[in-house]
């Protein structure tokens, strides 16, 4: 075999072992088996008409962790703790509605607790939230009751309301996605689904995101939402362009480092001789 087709296979192979043991590594770390998921709406864009690293939006990956790896805080217990993620405050999450619907990722914007001896709710996460907010109560939060409001909240200054005794009665969630003009309404609200979200309900948790890795995928299948997002394949093109071009430039300059040492030796070789 010729040394050349040695140096191939073996760049290949080496190529081929840092993938597996990052792939490994990657699974280890968020405690998934598949810890990757392809974005394929534009609920959780913060600008509804182009994609921003260090936003989910449409088209891109998030990379998902197990949700018992996770500190998972609702938006309005992060406006204490000062905790956020993607370009807002709390903890987004993933959870199932049905079999026959593709899981949803949104933002928990607060937990709310029913207790059903008494037939309350309540949501211990108010009693130190300086944001605006009541119900029927005024701002008792042991006591929830009727429609719960709250003013200006989140990044986009959304003023939202939910009928308490419209909604499943069990402890969870009030979600909701990012977007200002496509999701103004809690999830629970908007006919998404009709109870809050328990633990039981989350699948995973968007650890980081992989901007633009997956308009390929929506644009093989016609996803129509990338029309949300129309700086994402150009972005993508110049992600392609820049790494195959820092490839090639570093190829070059191991091939440069190559020949400069081997005519340096060359060259100390022609002075021994000379000496003699």
């Amino acid at each position: 075999m010729k040394s050349e087709n040695k140096k191939t296979i073996i760049a290949i192979g080496a190529a081929l072992l840092v993938i597996v043991v990052g792939y490994a590594a990657l699974i280890a770390y968020t405690g998934m088996g598949t810890p990757f998921s392809v974005v394929m709406s534009q609920s959780m864009q913060h600008d509804p008409e182009k994609s921003q690293i260090g936003c989910i939006d449409t088209g891109d990956i998030v990379v998902v962790k197990d949700k018992n790896r996770c500190d998972i805080q609702s938006y309005v217990e992060a406006t204490e703790t000062g905790y956020s993620t993607f370009g807002d405050y709390g903890s987004v999450i993933i959870y199932e509605r049905n079999a026959n619907s593709n899981p949803v990722i949104h933002r928990a914007i607060v937990w709310i607790e029913w207790d059903s001896s008494s037939g309350k709710w309540s949501s211990p996460e108010l009693a130190n939230y300086k944001g605006e907010w009541y119900s029927e109560n005024g701002k008792d939060h042991t006591d929830l009751s009727g429609k719960l409001t709250f003013v200006g909240i989140t990044q986009s200054k959304k003023t939202v309301s939910i009928n308490l005794s419209s909604i499943g009665k069990n402890s969870g969630y009030l979600t909701m996605g990012d977007n200002p003009k496509t999701n103004i309404h809690f999830d629970q609200a908007s006919g998404i689904i009709g109870h809050p979200i328990s633990k039981d309900d989350i699948v995973s948790v968007p650890a980081f995101e992989l901007p633009w890795l997956g308009t390929i995928k929506l644009l093989m299948k016609g996803n129509s939402n990338l029309e949300y997002v129309p700086n994402s394949l150009p972005s993508l093109a110049m992600l392609v362009i820049i790494i195959l071009s820092s490839i090639f430039a570093a190829d070059i300059g191991i091939q440069l480092w190559k020949s400069r040492g081997e005519g340096e030796e060359e060259e100390k070789g022609t002075n021994r001789n000379r000496k003699k």
